[in-house]
């Protein structure tokens, strides 16, 4: 006989305690697993370390130094440096086309240089090709806004000063060395140099290589005239310079077979430069403080 059918829908079969709570304790299992495949790989730095397990301490980062410029002195013109074996290469009149090519040549050669540069001549897309001199150990220098010549111009500080706010807005250098167009200087002149922080740096070797006489005349011309504590001018632009660029890998070369040390301006002057720490605004020009020369001034930074 039949069961009615509301007695078999009513009906119900009770579980023993002991199935129960094995159905409760995998259906826990089952919602745990669920969640911790939901999250995302990074939780694993939240686990917890285990009760008196000691921890990794971490590793300081080195401090590191960018340069922001140099001191120098005095209100004489230089045109020599002490007389040492030591030479010291200026280039004027960049940045150009070809100012590229020279860094590159100095990488090459293992060499640096100061550079003179005009400020008008100066754009935003130049901040790399600034901070690479800068990272080399090259100088940067101030060559005027305009390159007027300065012991007729009523205007000798605005020349010099919107030349060292462009430098320093873009690398954040601060030259503290200045070369006059034509070499055209006085007393007023180096004076007023002098009140921005910047010496007059002139020169005893002139290849006058922006006459374009050829590779070898500018290779020829440079070596008979070089001698202990020569500062030598030449021209990265202002017009055509591949005959200069084609001359100093051979001037570099012969002065070190004759025992030249190829030096900065400001190193042969002995004008010290100027390091600030830095974390993250080093631009790639930041030194452990174990690289830094040993007369660097070093400074808080701002």
């Amino acid at each position: 006989m039949r069961p009615s059918r509301a007695r078999a829908r009513g009906a119900r079969t009770a579980l023993p305690a002991a199935s129960g709570r094995a159905l409760l304790t995998a259906a826990l299992g089952l919602l745990v697993l669920s969640v911790v495949v939901a999250l995302p790989e990074r939780s694993r730095v939240l686990e917890v370390p285990a009760a008196g397990a000691q921890q990794r301490p971490k590793q300081a980062q080195p401090a590191m130094y960018r340069i922001v410029g140099c001191r120098s002195t005095g209100t004489a013109a230089h045109r020599e440096g002490p007389p040492r074996r030591w030479v010291a290469f200026g280039f004027d009149d960049g940045p150009w086309t070809d100012t590229p090519a020279f860094v590159t040549m100095l990488e090459r050669a293992n060499a640096r240089a100061t550079f003179f540069m005009i400020g008008r001549q100066i754009s935003s897309q130049d901040r790399s090709l600034l901070l690479r001199e800068l990272r080399d150990g090259d100088v940067l220098g101030d060559h005027t806004y305009d390159h007027p010549d300065l012991t007729r111009s009523p205007e000798v500080r605005s020349e010099l000063l919107r030349t060292v706010e462009r430098i320093r807005a873009l690398s954040g250098y601060t030259p503290c060395v200045f070369r006059p167009p034509y070499g055209d200087t006085d007393a007023a002149v180096q004076q007023t140099a002098r009140s921005l922080g910047l010496s007059t740096v002139l020169w005893n070797v002139d290849p006058a290589d922006y006459t374009q006489p050829g590779r070898g005349a500018i290779e020829a011309r440079v070596l008979a005239q070089v001698r202990p504590g020569s500062i030598v001018i030449s021209h990265d632009g202002g017009g055509p310079r591949a005959q200069t660029l084609a001359a100093y890998p051979g001037i570099i070369a012969k002065l070190r077979a004759r025992g030249f040390r190829i030096a900065t301006i400001t190193e042969m002057l002995g004008y010290r430069p100027i390091y600030v720490p830095c974390i993250e605004l080093c631009d790639g020009i930041g030194r452990p403080r174990a690289a830094l020369p040993r007369d660097a001034i070093i400074q808080r930074a701002p």
